[in-house]
């Protein structure tokens, strides 16, 4: 274990990190799988790859890689994605560095291991024995916990106390959750089903349709997967799709739909009575809906790509009983699956400008005494409850909406008063990614 020093920079004396060590299964490593690593990195940090699909794209690029290094490469390229600024300071480099190459990261990370041998050494510029002296010295929590100094002071500004607490659980693993597609089959059908393929899951307090793997598990070439019985949806994701309080027969505009994961739960709500209308200005991920509803058997979905959120093809089909804004963000919450996202240059003030502009024309688009459910996968305030409370203020006739006890017993309470009506999933608390909602009734 760590022990934070207080003295550091930071008022957490006490709180205990976990050293950090890569999980190589493998008594040894090579020169090969080391450039390689680096050369991903490089690229997901040079050209903003999201590190998920990078891999997935290096996999297809060398198919003849065996399964122990394409394991031993996802464990290296995550380890120092996840743990940067760690190994920034192990370096002796500023918490706040540029870039730089990769390799000496990944020589520190070996060096952690008890894999850094002589030609690695070499190879990374790394001295074993200079690591192993600085992992005796204090180190900021900023530090420990892997993040910027600014990331750090906007995550005590939003948990307080509980910061490190939340800090420390964006640097585990994240889980795999699942919704069950109630059209094809039950969630106990589902998991007797994932059961019998030697897929352990459980239920999630709260979620009627949602199920947790207890071990990541290679799901799409199930039987279950290709005929539609489940979406793999994060449960942060479900409790959004609760906050819209959809019923059958309502119609519904998600109007940043992305890939369209929320507007498939949606359309299961208001089933074939009701319709969903999904819009996205990424075009490419739009275009991966309608494969998706097909699978899962709904045909209450429409695809609209538009180019802003008054798009005159969703103005023309208004108002909506609910409009759901998934609004572009920093994706703070969601560092677990994407840790390159701490090093990236986000522009909070860009994205707080289109954040309020959506909020804005989701509020025309609403029909009277409907419902807006405004959601981010940040943790920030700005972001969240300061969009609101500004919203409220340019729109005085706005209401939050109280959440019922259904929602509201099983996730965390906003940062701010007022709380009533805005939320926030915590992966300290609730496990899955971290997200905020907030439900806003229209003047009638």
């Amino acid at each position: 274990m760590f022990i934070i020093d207080g003295s550091a920079g930071d008022s957490a004396a006490g709180v205990c990190v976990d050293l950090p060590r890569p999980d190589l299964n493998a008594p040894r490593v090579f020169p090969v799988q080391i450039t390689r690593a680096a050369a991903l990195l490089d690229l997901i940090q040079d050209e903003g790859i999201p590190s998920d699909r990078a891999l997935a794209h290096a996999f297809r690029a060398e198919r003849g890689m065996g399964k122990r290094d394409r394991t031993q490469l996802q464990v290296l390229v995550f380890f120092v994605l996840r743990y940067w600024r760690t190994l920034d300071v192990l370096m002796d480099l500023p918490l706040d560095t540029e870039r730089g190459s990769s390799l000496p990261r990944l020589g520190v990370a070996l060096a952690l291991a008890d894999r850094l041998d002589d030609t690695l050494a070499a190879l990374t510029g790394v001295d074993g024995a200079v690591i192993a002296r600085r992992l005796a010295a204090p180190m900021s929590l900023a530090a420990r916990l892997n993040l910027r100094y600014g990331d750090m002071q906007r995550l005590r500004a939003a948990f307080v106390a509980e910061a490190a607490t939340v800090g420390l659980a964006l640097l585990a693993r994240a889980p795999l959750d699942i919704r069950t597609n109630t059209r094809v089959t039950t969630p106990d059908a589902l998991r007797a089903e994932l059961h019998a393929a030697g897929i352990a899951s459980e239920p999630i307090a709260g979620l009627a349709h949602a199920l947790r793997l207890v071990d990541n598990a290679a799901l799409t070439q199930l039987d279950a997967f290709k005929t539609g019985a489940f979406e793999v949806q994060d449960a942060g994701s479900q409790w959004i799709i609760e906050a819209c309080q959809a019923q059958s027969g309502m119609s519904v505009l998600d109007l940043c739909a992305g890939a369209g994961g929320k507007a498939l739960g949606l359309a299961q709500v208001v089933g074939e009575t009701g319709r969903v209308l999904a819009c996205d200005v990424d075009f490419e991920r739009l275009s991966r809906l309608p494969l998706r509803s097909e699978r899962a058997g709904w045909k209450n979905i429409e695809c609209q790509p538009i180019d802003h959120g008054q798009d005159r093809e969703v103005v023309r089909r208004a108002p909506f009983d609910r409009v759901l804004i998934d609004a572009p963000c920093s994706g703070s919450g969601t560092v677990r699956r994407h840790p390159e996202l701490k090093q990236a240059a986000i522009d909070l003030t860009a994205l707080g400008a289109i954040q309020a502009q959506l909020l804005d024309d989701g509020a025309e688009v609403t029909r009277p005494d409907g419902l807006l459910i405004y959601a981010t996968c940040s943790l920030w305030l700005d972001e969240n409850e300061a969009q609101i409370e500004a919203f409220l203020r340019r729109h005085p006739a706005w209401r939050l909406e109280p959440l019922p006890a259904t929602i509201a017993d099983f996730v965390a309470p906003a940062a701010v008063e007022p709380a009533c009506g805005m939320a926030r999933i915590r992966p300290d608390k609730q496990g899955g990614d971290g997200f905020f909602f907030a439900v806003l009734r229209a003047p009638s």
